[in-house]
């Protein structure tokens, strides 16, 4: 069973009053899906003044991993990815982690000065389906038992991802299954991801696509109201958006949550196509 225990660390070390920085570190990754081996880790970088997100493309922030208490462990450069198109973005870690610990990203975000300490704990059981593991067959809603406009808050869908169910896509081959919710999606990358596959998918054919909307009852006019579907329960995903590629077997060979670069896309398309 998933460890839900583990949201309870939210953030597990940051005091940004220890820092002299002008800007403020925060994890963008949810709490609880952090794992061991190699993790993508995100970070958005906040200015302490006015509380804007301020993470740009110009800098390129190396983190320092230590454990709990304050040795260092490894050295990391990030990756600047836009989790909204030429609006906001944050930084992309891909960390050693070495084992189920509680742990500290220590930042030099260059311009922005050495940013406080970000605590986190990695999970030897994450809340999601990692990278590794069979894909779960999950009999997700399509065109045969939904209009499209119940199926997606997409407002420019792409039919074709809702032709199959997520069982069936990745059944029958290599696949990029995205899970979001365009019209309440809490980050608002949410449709800028999907919008991402969609651009990419003309040139990986050979693949299967579907789309999950997060929640079943879209058309609801209050937040309270709204009702996940079971195949993100099914997931374990503890937050929208997320995108999952699986190969030929139906083993997730790859998986990003919040935003990726079109680079990080592609290599994962790339990794299982023919």
């Amino acid at each position: 069973m998933r460890r839900i225990a583990l949201l309870l660390v939210v953030g597990l070390l940051a005091a940004a009053c220890s820092s002299d920085a002008n800007a403020i570190g925060r994890l963008a990754t949810s709490p609880g899906s952090i794992g061991t081996g190699e993790q993508r880790i995100l970070v958005a970088v906040t200015d302490l003044p006015t509380g804007e997100m301020i993470a740009t493309p110009d800098v390129t922030p190396v983190a320092v991993l230590r454990d709990d208490i304050g040795s260092p462990l490894g050295e990391y450069e990030g990756e600047f990815v836009w989790t909204i198109p030429d609006v906001v973005g944050v930084y992309a870690f891909y960390v050693d982690i070495p084992g189920p610990a509680t742990y500290q990203l220590t930042i030099d975000a260059g311009d922005f000065g050495e940013l406080a300490p970000i605590g986190f704990v990695a999970a030897e059981d994450p809340l999601q389906v990692t990278v590794g593991e069979e894909a779960p067959r999950s009999e997700s809603r399509t065109l045969d038992d939904a209009s499209l406009e119940d199926l997606t808050s997409d407002p420019t869908p792409e039919e074709t991802f809702y032709e199959m169910t997520v069982a069936e896509a990745i059944e029958s081959g290599p696949s990029v299954l995205v899970f979001a919710t365009p019209a309440w999606c809490t980050s608002q990358s949410c449709g800028p991801m999907l919008d991402q596959v969609q651009e990419m998918a003309p040139d990986y054919p050979d693949l299967n696509y579907v789309h999950v909307e997060v929640y079943e009852n879209i058309h609801v006019t209050n937040r309270e109201d709204l009702v996940l579907v079971p195949t993100v329960e099914e997931w374990g995903l503890p937050s929208e958006p997320w995108l999952y590629v699986t190969d030929s077997k139906g083993t997730v060979t790859a998986a990003f949550e919040g935003a990726l670069s079109d680079e990080e896309l592609r290599a994962a398309m790339d990794g299982v196509a023919g």
